[in-house]
């Protein structure tokens, strides 16, 4: 009798499981879904900066102002993303503790 509750309580773990492995994955997919409308975002408002600038610049000093928006619109959208990028390749580089790497062993020694 002792079995046949443990193998009960074994199958609603495993159903408890299933269940917040199907939950985790509606939310990773939720959560792509909003980085790239944060992206898009990103990108627009590097867009309408690089207008701008480029509107500045060419009233100011002749830029020719196609250029001067695609090299602006770029640098927008680069730079801060690049910031970011080293920001999180240096915090996870700190967080990595010398020693505390480990690769595989051998089974057998």
């Amino acid at each position: 009798m002792g079995r046949k509750t443990d193998r009960k309580k074994a199958r609603a773990a495993e159903a408890r499981a299933e269940e917040k492995r199907k939950a985790l994955g509606w939310t990773i997919q939720r959560l792509n879904v909003l980085e790239i409308i944060i992206l898009f975002f990103a990108l627009i408002l590097a867009l309408v900066g690089g207008i701008l600038v480029a509107w500045i610049l060419a009233a100011s000093f002749s830029f020719p102002f196609r250029t001067t928006w695609a090299i602006a619109s770029l640098l927008l959208f680069i730079v801060p993303g690049g910031s970011v990028y080293l920001r999180e390749l240096h915090r996870a580089r700190k967080s990595q503790k010398p020693g505390t790497f480990t690769e595989p062993k051998d089974p057998n020694g």
